[in-house]
C-alpha cells in the first residue's frame, strides 16, 4: 500500500494536517495556506462523507464517559455512521483532501486516529476479530480517560502581552484550533444561514461583555486599545454568509484571548 493511500485512509491525520496549516498561516501569514484551509472547510460542508467523518472523529475525540459499556456502544454507533458508505467511497472522498497536501512535514502518528481508521477499514472476519477488539479497546480507553473540555489558557497573560495581542491580532490573527474553535467549525458546517447569524450575534455579545469587563482596568494604554476594539466590534457589518464564517472565527479567537485569566 502506498504512503498516499495510507494517509488517505486516515481522516484524522488529514484533519490534523489542515489544522496545522491554519496555525502555520498565522505565523508566516501565507495566503496559500489560508486558501487551502478554506477549501477544506468548503469540502467538509459540501461532501456528505467528509462531513460525517469530521463529526464522528469530533464526537470520539471529545467524548467523556465513565461507563465502559456505554463507551463501547458509543464507539460502535459512531463507526456505524461511517460504515454506511463503502470503503471505496470513503477513500475517494478523503483523496479530495489529501491530494491537495504535501506531507513532507507530516504530523505525528496519533494512536486514537489510527485505531479509528482500523475500525473503519478492517473487514469483520474470524481472523480479524482480535484486531477489531484491540482497536476498539484503545478508542474506548481514550473516552474513559478523557477530560471535559474547558477553554482555558495554560499561560497567564500580563497586561503588556495582552495589549500586544490586541494590537497585532484582531484583524489578521487566527489561533490554532482549540476545542472552542472546533465547536465553532462544527456549528458552521452543520448550521443553516439563520443559525450562523444567531451564533454570530451570540458570540459578538459575549465578546463585547468581555471587553466591557476588561475596561475596568486602570491601565490607561490598555483601556484606549480596548475602546478601539469595542468600537470596531460595534461597527461590524455582515454582507454575506462568507463574512459570517470569517468574522465568527476571528471574534471567537478574540473572545478566547479576552477570557484568558
Amino acid at each position: 500500500m502506498s504512503d498516499l493511500t495510507q494517509i488517505t485512509k486516515n481522516f484524522g491525520k488529514i484533519k490534523s494536517v489542515y489544522n496545522n496549516l491554519l496555525s502555520e498561516s498565522v505565523v508566516d501569514k501565507k495566503a496559500d495556506k489560508k486558501a487551502l484551509f478554506r477549501d477544506y472547510v468548503k469540502l467538509l460542508k459540501e461532501n456528505k462523507i467528509l462531513k460525517t467523518q469530521f463529526l464522528v472523529y469530533n464526537n470520539i475525540e471529545n467524548k467523556v464517559e465513565n461507563d465502559r459499556n456505554k463507551a463501547i456502544l458509543f464507539v460502535s454507533e459512531n463507526i456505524a455512521l461511517i460504515n454506511k458508505f463503502s470503503k471505496k467511497e470513503i477513500l475517494e472522498a478523503n483523496y479530495l483532501l489529501s491530494s491537495k497536501l504535501l506531507f513532507e512535514n507530516d504530523v505525528e502518528t496519533n494512536e486514537l486516529h489510527e485505531s479509528i481508521t482500523t475500525l473503519i477499514f478492517t473487514n469483520k472476519t474470524p481472523s480479524t476479530i482480535d484486531v477489531i477488539v484491540e482497536a476498539t479497546d484503545k478508542v474506548v480507553n481514550h473516552i474513559l480517560n478523557n477530560k471535559p473540555n474547558v477553554v482555558q489558557e495554560t499561560v497567564d497573560y500580563p497586561n503588556s502581552m495582552f495589549s500586544a495581542m490586541l494590537v497585532g491580532g484582531f484583524n489578521d490573527k487566527y489561533s490554532t484550533l482549540n476545542e472552542n474553535d472546533k465547536k465553532t467549525l462544527k456549528t458552521l458546517i452543520e448550521s443553516s444561514d439563520d443559525d450562523k447569524k444567531e451564533l454570530y450575534s451570540k458570540t459578538l455579545k459575549e465578546c463585547l461583555a468581555l471587553v466591557n469587563k476588561r475596561l475596568e482596568t486602570n491601565d490607561v494604554e490598555l483601556k484606549e486599545k480596548l475602546l478601539k476594539v469595542k468600537e470596531k466590534l460595534l461597527n461590524e457589518n455582515i454582507e454575506s454568509d462568507e463574512d459570517i464564517e470569517k468574522k465568527l472565527i476571528k471574534i471567537a479567537d478574540l473572545t478566547n484571548i479576552l477570557g484568558a485569566d
